[in-house]
């Protein structure tokens, strides 16, 4: 099955952060309890909206260096 790229307007749960970005259940957390993280809160559950949450995620973590 061939699955269409992620939007930056997709509305997704933290759950679905997790395995978009392929890290342990604690660390997802932790980073979203980060001060300036971009979580909302919507009736009952967490929610990030992929583009700017990509855009946070990318100032507060630099890219490797290949040096």
């Amino acid at each position: 099955m061939n699955q269409a790229p992620y939007s930056e307007t997709d509305i997704i749960t933290i759950p679905e952060l997790r395995r978009r970005l392929k890290i342990r259940k604690q660390t997802v957390y932790d980073m979203i309890s980060e001060a300036g993280c971009p979580v909302y809160n919507a009736g009952g559950g967490d929610r990030v909206i992929w583009g700017e949450f990509l855009e946070w995620y990318k100032k507060r973590f630099k890219k490797a260096s290949g040096d």
